[in-house]
């Protein structure tokens, strides 16, 4: 048993909108496993033994900080603290799973497993049998105790060891420019209007979730970002968009209505941290209605479309709006959250987060990102950009068909829009 002092020189931690967000969500879910977030590393070689696990695990915690804290008070009154004295033991166990199960299956089983609200909403799962060449470690974690960024970057130094600085309360932004305010009210048609069609026929909702992955060369990525100047995420939401047209043609090739013709509207979550807020704790996001042009036959043109609507300046406007009025006083406040996060209609969630840090760990395979879906969405979709790598995960209902089909149809319009600029 290791147990290490984690609240040296640690202060508490407010709330911001998102924590508290999350904090009422985690109150009043039925699942607790739908506020959980995870990324698992595929690892090749034997897998540790139980005493090796514990000092790896417990010499991450002692380079990041934010995995020393918890969730303290209630109400109003609900903040992060340093949790004290941490067993190590507590946030570590270990599985062994029937050969041949996916490691799809594997992570969505991680992601289940419960995190006692007493202690800091993490742990950490070792995962073999499944392939004998491999094992998985799963880290877990509440999405009120971290988000996807917040994740990569805990995980990323933990893999590379790298260091991270302790939590800080974090500055309140300032207020937005009329510009800003007028730039982003052409978004509120694309975050409360009817969307397009895109499931297809016979879909349902289940309950049960399946989770279909893909790993796709980063280097395709940079060879597109070379040709046309646009990022490696905005490449990954237009080949999105090609692998869901082909996923359901029917929708997107006939007549379809003025409706179908503008596109599929989904919720893109932004990171509202400021750009050196590195410390991995808390739940910073706002969630940017965007419109896929699964219409757009041309890869070429669905690739100038995702650019056109996701540029820096864009992305810059929504941030500062989007963050001042989740920390806007009083009513004001309570009214923008409750809309954007209550009144909004389930659409599906794409996830994309940076995580350079990974590739950088010995015996790392790929990693498997698991982020519950937006709401009541009934499937969402997560990249981690690595410096080598793209990992992908879809995550659907499982009376959704026909969702196996995904991955493969990413690599193959990613390879169109190769072709196609």
């Amino acid at each position: 048993m290791l147990v290490l002092p984690t609240d040296r020189g640690h202060t508490p931690v407010p709330f911001g909108p998102s924590d508290r967000y999350q904090y009422l969500r985690a109150r009043t879910a039925a699942d607790p496993a739908r506020t959980h977030v995870c990324i698992a590393a595929r690892m090749t070689g034997p897998p540790p033994d139980r005493e090796e696990l514990e000092r790896l695990v417990a010499d991450a915690v002692a380079r990041v900080p934010a995995l020393g804290y918890r969730v303290g008070g209630t109400g109003r009154r609900a903040r992060f603290e340093p949790a004290g004295a941490l067993d190590v033991s507590l946030h570590v166990d270990e599985v062994e799973v029937p050969a041949g199960r996916s490691p799809g299956r594997c992570a969505l089983d991680a992601l289940a497993a419960p995190l006692p609200a007493d202690r800091p909403l993490w742990g950490v799962r070792l995962i073999r049998g499944h392939r004998p060449d491999e094992y998985l470690l799963a880290y877990r974690a509440a999405h009120l105790f971290q988000d996807g960024l917040a994740m990569a970057q805990a995980m990323g130094a933990a893999l590379s060891g790298a260091r991270l600085p302790a939590p800080a309360p974090r500055p309140a932004p300032r207020a937005p420019s009329p510009q800003t305010v007028r730039a982003c009210a052409r978004f509120l048609p694309h975050l409360f209007g009817r969307t397009a069609r895109w499931l297809p026929p016979c879909s349902a909702v289940t309950g049960e979730r399946t989770l279909h992955t893909a790993t796709l060369d980063r280097s395709a990525f940079d060879e597109l970002t070379r040709r046309t100047g646009a990022s490696a995420a905005q490449v990954a939401l237009a080949a999105l968009a090609g692998a869901l047209r082909a996923w359901t043609p029917d929708h997107w090739c006939g007549a379809g209505g003025r409706r179908q013709r503008r596109g599929l509207r989904v919720y893109l979550p932004v990171s509202l941290r400021h750009p050196g807020d590195r410390a991995a704790l808390g739940s910073a996001l706002g969630v940017m209605p965007l419109t896929l042009p699964c219409a757009e036959p041309s890869p070429a043109r669905r690739l100038a479309d995702v650019v056109r609507d996701t540029g820096p300046m864009t992305l810059y406007r929504f941030r500062e709006l989007f963050g001042y009025l989740l920390r806007a006083p009083g009513p004001v406040a309570w009214l923008a959250h409750r809309v954007v996060h209550h009144c909004s209609p389930p659409r599906l969630g794409v996830t994309v987060i940076p995580a350079d840090a990974h590739d950088t760990g010995p015996g790392i395979a790929g990693l498997i990102p698991v982020s519950p879906p937006v709401g009541s969405s009934p499937g969402g979709c997560v990249f981690v950009l690595e410096k080598t790598r793209v990992s992908v995960s879809f995550l659907f209902d499982a009376g959704v068909p026909g969702t196996e089909r995904l991955p493969g149809l990413l690599g193959a319009a990613l390879e169109e829009l190769r072709a196609a600029v």
